[in-house]
């Protein structure tokens, strides 16, 4: 073995050694993007910065560098949330998480969102929708903005029409907060991926796309 594959080597194992004392599950959200001017056949290596999410739902700072396929790059905005794993004893750098436990994240993500906007949908209530909800199309008939906003997010009041097995129509009105990523793929007369409570077709929410878990 010459030098450089023993020095690569030993790099390998530092890495998997720290992976492996990444042992807390998290969710985390980007707040800037660099590229490090390191490229790896063609695939350039990126630092991601996060404000991820502590066991009491804090935040707090941390950062991963991960080699990005150029498809990929336009899913890493601000915003954008991913699942991480951190060193209890070391928060930074963090992990990406191959691995993630979705009810833990989902979890994290609804205490999160009430966090934001304590006054919109309760927490039991946002548990319940993805505990008990099921997911189905609609029509998505009228979208308004109420004018309020907060922490970069603003309030909309929904409207859709769904159908039974039947074929009987109903539909569902609530108020909800959106972010512009969720809300530029929104469109009056088109068909939106919704989770719904059955028998209490008011609690419903948008199914957000894969791509908005962030490939970190």
């Amino acid at each position: 073995m010459d030098v450089y594959g023993f020095l690569f080597g030993r790099f390998a194992a530092g890495r998997r050694a720290y992976r492996q004392k990444c042992t807390v599950q998290t969710v985390g959200f980007i707040s800037e993007v660099r590229r490090t001017g390191k490229v790896v056949q063609h695939v350039p290596q990126i630092l991601i910065l996060v404000n991820a999410l502590d066991e009491e739902g804090n935040y707090f700072q941390t950062s991963l560098k991960r080699l990005v396929p150029g498809h990929q790059l336009p899913l890493l905005v601000p915003g954008a949330a991913g699942p991480l794993r951190f060193n209890p004893q070391k928060r930074a750098p963090a992990a990406f998480d191959r691995y993630p436990d979705a009810a833990r994240i989902q979890e994290l993500l609804d205490r999160h969102e009430y966090s934001k906007h304590p006054g919109s949908t309760p927490l039991e209530e946002r548990r319940e929708i993805n505990r008990n909800g099921v997911d189905k199309k609609a029509l998505l008939e009228s979208l308004r903005l109420t004018g309020n906003e907060e922490r970069g997010e603003r309030e909309a009041e929904i409207t859709i029409r769904f159908f039974s097995a039947d074929r009987e129509s109903s539909t569902a009105r609530r108020r909800m907060y959106l972010n512009d990523r969720v809300l530029e793929n929104l469109a009056v007369g088109r068909y939106v991926n919704i989770r719904m409570v059955p028998e209490k077709k008011n609690l419903f929410a948008f199914v957000v796309p894969a791509n908005h878990i962030c490939p970190m």
